[in-house]
């Protein structure tokens, strides 16, 4: 009774009055049912949409907008209130146009003049048992970009998908090649958007698909690793998609200092470029596999290789060029977190070599050490003595990222291109910025403290490059000091 009320309840003022043959559809009702507000409306019409989309748009102020393709009319009445999209009845009856839509909680009907819900498929039922099911086998023969759309709704849902449609989807997998990269791609990061979307990727899995939008996977299948690792690289990728959702969206409970210091948009705006990094992060281990003397398996250049056939993935999925940057650089480097504990390990790391990473790592420092986190716990069932050492190590580092972050803000650079020119005498190149980040590399160490100190490490720099270079190199005569207002700055000490 209540979610009939909320059809009822509905303002349909934007109507024409003459309302025979209107029908609200699809998203509007299943929104509707749902007790939501929908993003917009969607009517079919028996009849003349040009006419009706006109009347709409005079009586909400908005303006007519064509977005019909290949034979398919689709008028869109936008307004600064509302958006209405009008498609024009294409069957002998609603019934029969409902039974060509993809997923039965689409495929209901509000007949607005008879004041009645048209449900033939079910979609009432299945709303309230959270499925998702299939019209007809042919749904996905007709547009097999509904392959991918039924695990999207299931995520944004969150509901199930019947067990029909998942064997059906199963079936025609293989068309999925079929549908353009762009199409697939908004799709995908729409699952990868949802909170809980890793038993959607599961089941996606399970049915095939996944590695039919994602070939490069299939080799990872059966896979064998390492003995630290408990799973094959299939298995092993799509647990470390897990636990990646799941340090995501604990990381401020987790890391509240961490959270309260850094741009929450550090982590928040990767989150779907993130779980598709941890998708691909290990693509190249099966062409990198080798198994040495005393049989053990190593998969030497793994990250390059990976990143290289992600990129790959990523043109053919039209991503943008700063989603390709941001995958690229997540899987090349997901490794060097690891690397940072080996040092510690051994006891060889200093905090240069953080700092160092941190500044290569920039503004993703903070989603490669999650990623590798999520790697890391990935690996097997239960934690190991070396991998609990390094989520423990994780701690430390983001406690130096968190200093590091503080000292870089604090004050501005101690010194500038302007300095290096005055007080050395040196022509502007490409080796000033070279010369700036090593100074600003040991002042977020502590290493140096203010401008005079960083002049006398400049001025002993320039003199050991100096002595390194050939005689030939040393005789050229340097360039002329147009200013040396501190002379004597090699032989200051520093404070």
């Amino acid at each position: 009774m209540c979610e009939m009320n909320a059809l009822n309840d509905i303002n349909l003022d934007f109507l024409p009055d003459c309302i025979d043959g209107v029908y609200l559809v699809g998203g509007t009702i299943r929104d509707l049912l749902a007790g939501h507000t929908p993003a917009d409306i969607d009517l079919v019409v028996d009849g003349d949409i040009t006419r009706t989309a006109a009347k709409i748009a005079a009586k909400i102020g908005g303006r007519v907008i064509d977005l019909g393709k290949k034979g398919f009319a689709v008028l869109r009445v936008a307004s600064p209130d509302a958006t209405i999209d009008i498609t024009p009845l294409a069957h002998p009856s609603i019934e029969a146009d409902l039974l060509q839509r993809d997923f039965t909680i689409n495929a209901m009907a509000y007949d607005v003049k008879a004041k009645r819900l048209v449900d033939c498929t079910g979609g009432r039922a299945d709303m309230q048992r959270k499925i998702i099911r299939m019209v007809s086998p042919a749904a996905f023969e007709r547009d097999p970009a509904r392959l991918v759309r039924a695990y999207r709704m299931a995520a944004v849902f969150q509901f199930s998908i019947s067990a029909e449609t998942q064997e059906t989807i199963g079936n025609n997998r293989h068309l999925v090649t079929s549908v353009s990269g762009e199409r697939v791609r908004a799709e995908l990061f729409k699952i990868f958007n949802a909170v809980d979307s890793a038993p959607v990727m599961m089941r996606m899995a399970a049915s095939g698909l996944l590695t039919s939008i994602f070939p490069e996977l299939h080799p990872a299948i059966g896979c064998t690793q390492n003995r630290h690792h408990q799973f094959d690289v299939f298995d092993h990728s799509l647990r470390a998609y897990e636990e990646l959702e799941t340090l995501l969206s604990g990381f401020g409970a987790r890391f509240p200092n961490l959270a309260r210091l850094t741009d929450p948009a550090d982590l928040s705006d990767h989150t779907a470029i993130l779980k598709y990094a941890a998708l691909l992060h290990d693509v190249g281990k099966p062409a990198t596999r080798r198994v040495d003397e005393h049989g053990r398996v190593h998969f030497f250049g793994h990250a390059a290789k990976s990143a290289d056939i992600a990129t790959g993935i990523s043109h053919r999925l039209r991503l943008s060029k700063k989603q390709r940057e941001v995958s690229d650089s997540v899987i090349r480097n997901h490794i060097r977190p690891l690397f940072l504990f080996l040092a510690s390990e051994k006891g060889t790391l200093s905090r240069r070599g953080m700092v160092r990473f941190f500044r290569r790592c920039d503004g993703l420092t903070l989603p490669i050490i999650v990623h590798t986190m999520a790697d890391i716990v990935a690996k097997a069932d239960t934690l190991g003595g070396g991998d609990g050492r390094f989520i423990t190590f994780c701690d430390h580092l983001f406690d130096t990222y968190i200093d590091t972050i503080n000292r870089q803000a604090a004050v501005p650079p101690l010194i500038n291109g302007h300095d290096l020119i005055t007080v050395f005498g040196l022509s502007p190149s490409p080796r000033f910025k070279h010369i700036l980040n090593l100074v600003n590399e040991r002042r977020l160490c502590g290493e140096l403290n203010n401008r005079d100190q960083a002049l006398e490490w400049v001025g002993t720099h320039l003199l050991i490059k100096a002595r390194r270079r050939p005689a030939a190199d040393r005789s050229r005569k340097p360039a002329p000091r147009t200013q040396d207002p501190k002379p004597q700055i090699r032989d200051r000490k520093p404070k």
